[in-house]
């Protein structure tokens, strides 16, 4: 009997190929997940760009159809658990299955510690890390229906270390972590990987609203990078496809940090 090699022939030729499926990216119309939803597109993915920002959302969508893919518009909260079930059960009933999930929804609110607003720290939990949760609860419910998918969690350098002026933050980001860990664990037998994407300090619009109020955590965090350059969108990417395809298929309940070598100093 001849062994079957190791490596089968054409064994790599569809390992990244997105083609026809749907991925649905929340905070879709700005910043990480545009860059991300965009992506997608150019792959032959369908888009679902789900945002609150209606605006953004439809220059995204208008940016993947442009460039000759293929998204639709969906306006999401995803503070609100109920709305993030109803968006789940549109998708199945348009599409008829969903295959990646990217949970990009989020924010920041810079403060000490001792005078953090109630009210924010409330808003950055919610739509951090409930948004986060909801959404993977029910994408979540579709997937282990069919069998197979793929959740990304936007994380972050504060899911793993600390810096100041930003405990709400830093509190959501561990969470996401945990949560994909726990998730991966109960759904891995069941065909569906969750894993996340621990992004350095970016330049995007989320960063430049944060810095109007204080530049102390940017500061603190530019200190500390081996380059002194922000990450861009687009070089999340690659991150993102390789998570979402079958190129990745041992890989879940990991954060894959996008960091520039940030936890290694």
């Amino acid at each position: 009997m001849t062994e079957e090699p190791s490596v089968p022939a054409n064994y790599t030729a569809n390992l990244f190929d997105l083609k026809g499926r749907v991925a649905v990216v929340t905070g879709a119309g700005s910043g990480l997940g545009a860059a991300i939803a965009m992506g997608y597109g150019q792959l032959g993915v369908t888009v679902i760009v789900a945002d609150i920002n209606l605006a953004g959302a439809e220059a995204t969508r208008k940016t993947i159809e442009d460039q000759g893919g293929t998204a639709v518009v969906r306006e999401l909260d995803v503070t609100k658990r109920a709305a993030c079930f109803a968006l789940a059960e549109t998708a199945k009933s348009e599409f008829g299955h969903v295959d990646i999930l990217v949970n990009s929804a989020g924010s920041a609110f810079r403060s000490p510690a001792e005078e953090f607003p109630e009210d924010k720290f409330n808003f950055i939990l919610d739509l951090n890390l409930k948004g986060t949760y909801y959404c993977c609860q029910a994408f979540g419910r579709l997937m282990l229906a069919q069998g197979k998918g793929s959740i990304i969690n936007i994380a972050s350098i504060g899911s793993f270390v600390g810096y100041p002026w930003a405990s709400a933050y830093l509190a959501s980001k561990g969470g996401v972590l945990q949560i994909t860990k726990g998730l991966a664990l109960e759904w891995r037998d069941r065909g569906v990987r969750v894993n996340g994407i621990g992004p350095t300090l970016m330049e995007s619009p989320l960063t430049k609203m944060a810095a109007t109020s204080s530049s102390i955590t940017a500061d603190f965090i530019k200190a500390r990078m081996l380059r002194p350059r922000l990450g861009l969108p687009r070089e999340l990417v690659g991150t993102a496809v390789f998570l979402a395809s079958d190129a990745s298929e041992l890989v879940t309940g990991h954060v894959v940090m996008c960091d520039d070598g940030y936890l290694t100093a």
